[in-house]
């Protein structure tokens, strides 16, 4: 209860309000009459300070009366003085100084790099939608790629350590040979071949004696062509690889060339006759070639559009019934100067593009190569712990 005119807290047993001194109406009751305790309902005799039953105070507690204004501390000389807020009855000043002193900077946050990573082979991934080494298809229409914090206190990934021999392995995946049989990197030179080397596979007649050559150099393992016919392929491993006219890649069992944009009309025969033939497709067109086994050319493709499609069905290149070859499995986009640029589809078995004739690559862990008719995967062990 408090006193109507200051404010004060009151107690049922006093008769006037300690801090404005105004009578307290039901305390001049209680004092005639008696008052009963709120704590155990026991009555008590007039004037009681405390009950007699349960010994606790009577009446409501006493509140403190309300503190007087705080005078405003002092200040320098004409320094103004801001009123700051109220609380718990006193009015709290503050200089304008001490308000217009500007806080501690807090420390800078620096936010934790992620590394996104493909599920599927651990890669880190690029800007792209496919992953560069194994081709899966990340982001809204494959797989969500996984976000790894990088280890406290580095703001990058570490650097592998360098892949000397003995640190490497290929693994077959398919092909004439055993699949799943492992064959290791543990010299700086091997040869690979159908009779020539240290890995070879004399049941494949597409292998050249000497096909390629592995070498670790610079702490890092590289592929090299040796001229053979069939050529060296290695898997596309970046969202997509550049096509000159004249380069091959593989899907599935088929080799392709690109044979580049469909050359122009050739002119009139000079008394303005025309020469008869099928109608010519518009806009921008591209030349695709089936090349079979043994050598010759199979079907050729012309198609036309924004992007050429091709798989086993319902594309623009069908190429037919494969066990090897996605429904849609790859495009060709095409780019204005006549070349093109070949992109996986997310594909099961991947978009293989030829190695120009002694060209070198370097692998790296989890890439896939294609020598003749056998596919190898690429293995780098971590190093052992000193």
């Amino acid at each position: 209860m408090k006193c109507k005119k200051c404010g004060a807290g009151l107690d049922l047993t006093m008769a006037a309000c300690p801090g404005c001194g105004a009578e307290v109406e039901l305390g001049r009751l209680t004092g005639i009459l008696g008052i009963v305790c709120r704590a155990c309902d026991a009555y008590n005799e007039p004037g009681a300070r405390t009950c007699a039953s349960c010994g606790k105070h009577l009446g409501a507690a006493a509140e403190p009366p309300a503190a007087p204004p705080t005078p405003p501390p002092p200040t320098e000389a004409g320094a103004p003085v801001v009123r700051s807020f109220q609380k718990g009855g006193a009015t709290r000043f503050v200089p304008a100084a001490v308000l217009r002193t500007p806080l501690p900077e807090k420390p800078a946050i620096t936010p934790l790099p992620l590394v996104l990573r493909c599920p599927r082979c651990g890669e880190e991934a690029g800007p792209g939608t496919f992953c560069a080494r194994c081709g899966q298809s990340l982001g809204a229409r494959g797989t969500q790629v996984i976000a790894r914090p990088f280890p406290a206190g580095q703001g990058a990934a570490p650097e592998p350590g360098a892949v000397a021999p003995g640190r490497a392995r290929l693994v077959l995946e398919r092909g004439e040979g055993r699949e799943g049989a492992s064959f290791r990197l543990d010299a700086g030179t091997i040869e690979v071949g159908r009779s020539r080397g240290a890995i070879t596979f004399p049941d494949d007649p597409t292998l050249a004696p000497h096909h390629a050559t592995f070498a670790f150099r610079g702490g890092a393992l590289h592929l090299r062509d040796e001229g053979a016919p069939g050529g060296t392929f290695l898997r596309l491993r970046g969202l997509s690889a550049p096509l000159r006219p004249g380069d091959h890649f593989s899907v599935g069992d088929r080799l392709l060339r690109y044979a580049g944009p469909l050359p122009p009309a050739l002119p009139p025969l000079p008394d303005g006759t025309r020469r008869l033939g099928a109608p010519r497709p518009s806009g921008t067109t591209l030349v695709i070639e089936e090349w079979l086994e043994g050598g010759g050319a199979g079907r050729v493709f012309v198609r036309s559009g924004p992007s050429v499609t091709i798989g086993r069905a319902g594309c623009a290149v069908n190429l037919g019934d494969d066990p090897f070859l996605s429904q849609a499995h790859a495009e060709l986009l095409p780019d204005g100067d006549g070349s093109a640029r070949l992109r996986d589809l997310g594909s099961s078995n991947g978009t293989f593009v030829r190695l120009p004739p002694h060209g070198e690559r370097e692998l790296r862990d989890g890439d896939v190569i294609r020598l003749g008719r056998e596919v190898l995967r690429v293995g780098v062990a971590e190093p052992s712990a000193p």
